[in-house]
């Protein structure tokens, strides 16, 4: 008798701690609050930062290790449709902090390095447009490849408004958000102060959920991972992990969505160097009735790539498809 009750009251006390509190019962839910805000079809004033670390720029000078590092920051306006995001305006600025970053970036950049020259010219601000599913985009990178008098170039089709490019994850697809949901490793109510967010402003009673996810399986739920990724991700790094962090306020919409990607696949002996990234996407307000307009066409060419040949590379996609073995 003594020891069923000792495991009714272990039972009992599992069941408490699995049961959500009274604050985390009354929060809404995230993914309802993604289609309320889909069907309402809202703009966004956004900011994103965060970083890429690529292994195989990295190099050994003097038995010290050099790590080949940028942080990138971009800002402006996401609109929702319907279906999902249908248009960006957005900013865009690379920095190389590192001073061995520095060193590694200029030295591979007077070698010819095409990669390493796109990086350097991306120091400078840039600003894309994705607007019915066409991506126009201005700044030092495309200019020289401009007839003259026209300053924006036409890059051809864009999923997703083209919002998503160094952020991996899109929770404004509801499946997609569903299945993050589906596999938290960690949910809290967080009372009072939760964070500060880009622009300073204090958020407090959020909702905090974590969790991760796996480029294949990312790749097998999301239209807009398939858009970025082109094709399946390879068994290089299709089991490698993409960890994510989702804050909302009571209501369940979404304040702030963090990624971190790493190629890296634990316990595998021979694989390509090392490709690391993040993603901080902070939506600061929601407005009706912004439309996102494309350029003037007076001022837009068609144009094949960046000037002088270089690569884009300006999405995570590209900094893992750099990897050398």
């Amino acid at each position: 008798m003594r020891r069923s009750t000792a495991v009714f009251g272990v039972a009992a006390l599992a069941c408490a701690l699995l049961a959500p509190t009274s604050a985390e019962a009354a929060i809404g839910d995230p993914v309802a609050a993604v289609r309320r805000l889909l069907a309402a079809q809202l703009t966004a004033k956004v900011t994103e930062e965060g970083h890429v670390s690529l292994g195989s720029r990295t190099r050994v000078v003097n038995h010290t290790a050099m790590s080949f590092q940028y942080t990138f920051k971009r800002a402006g306006s996401i609109q929702l449709g319907r279906e999902g995001v249908v248009a960006s305006d957005l900013g865009r600025l690379l920095r190389f902090e590192r001073r061995d970053s520095v060193d590694i970036l200029k030295d591979d950049a007077a070698n010819g390095d095409p990669v390493a020259k796109s990086l350097l010219v991306q120091t400078r601000p840039h600003r894309s447009v994705g607007v019915n599913g066409r991506l126009y985009t201005t700044g030092s990178l495309y200019a020289p490849a401009l007839p003259e008098g026209k300053t924006w170039a036409l890059r051809g089709a864009v999923a997703n408004g083209g919002a998503f490019t160094d952020q991996v994850v899109n929770i404004f697809e509801p499946q997609t958000l569903k299945t993050l949901l589906s596999d938290t490793y960690f949910k809290k109510f967080i009372k009072g102060m939760g964070y500060l967010d880009s622009a300073g402003q204090e958020h407090k009673d959020v909702m905090l959920y974590k969790g991760k996810i796996t480029f294949a399986d990312l790749y097998a739920v999301s239209p807009t991972f398939q858009a970025l990724a082109g094709q399946e991700p390879d068994a290089t790094f299709a089991p490698a992990f993409v960890w994510w962090w989702l804050w909302t306020d009571k209501d369940g919409k979404p304040l702030r969505f963090e990624s971190v990607w790493d190629t890296w696949v634990t316990g595998k002996v021979h694989q390509p160097p090392r490709a690391e990234g993040s993603a901080v996407t902070d939506y600061l307000a929601w407005r009706p009735r912004i439309t996102i307009k494309p350029p003037k066409s007076s001022l837009v060419a068609k144009v094949e790539g960046p000037a002088n040949s270089l690569p884009e590379f300006d999405d995570a996609m590209e900094a893992i498809r750099d990897r050398r073995r």
